[in-house]
């Protein structure tokens, strides 16, 4: 069975700003290095700057799964990828509490809704937006049986404004922690 190659990104709104970052795939989701991860915040947000920056942090999404899981990847090519990607997503946060004058990361991250975006690429042209419930510092699906409702398709193909909306909806039907 073929693997599905997938881009990914979230989309995350606070009470003080919206972001929009850019995930890679290497044997589990993380932070990429070199895709595209903005802030703004929440009074400047505009439905084109959500579908033009989701859209442009998808295409920038790397999936590694062939590179490493066929066993021919480099453990120290990997280490690298993964250390790169811990010091970027370090930065991006640190630089959203100064930004935004919270008092730790940790806040900056966790007080928040948040919508995971992934697209089979290969499969097919429909983007997939998960909306997620809080969990303390981070966020999670919905369980089976639970996500009806919370799970939401576009076409890659659709405008920024049509990408835009269905984040928005999605952002909606989250169960946010904003306590």
């Amino acid at each position: 069975m073929k693997k599905l190659l997938r881009k990914e990104a979230v989309i995350m709104r606070t009470k003080k700003y919206y972001t929009i970052y850019c995930k890679d795939v290497l044997g589990s989701i993380i932070f990429s290095s070199t895709g595209s991860s903005v802030v703004l915040p929440r009074k400047e947000v505009t439905v084109q700057w959500i579908g033009e920056n989701l859209r442009k942090s998808l295409m920038e999404s790397h999936d590694y799964s062939l590179q490493f899981n066929s066993h021919s990847g480099n453990d120290s090519e990997r280490a690298k990828i993964i250390d790169l990607s811990r010091s970027a997503e370090r930065a991006f946060w640190f630089g959203i509490r100064d930004r935004f004058g919270f008092k730790d990361h940790l806040v900056a991250v966790s007080k928040s809704a948040a919508v995971f975006v992934s697209w089979e690429y290969e499969q097919t042209d429909q983007i997939c937006f998960l909306a997620t419930r809080g969990r303390g510092g981070g966020h999670s699906a919905w369980y089976l049986g639970e996500d009806e409702g919370k799970v939401f398709y576009v076409s890659i193909h659709a405008s920024d404004e049509e990408i835009a909306a269905v984040a928005l909806q999605a952002l909606d039907t989250c169960q946010p922690n904003y306590a």
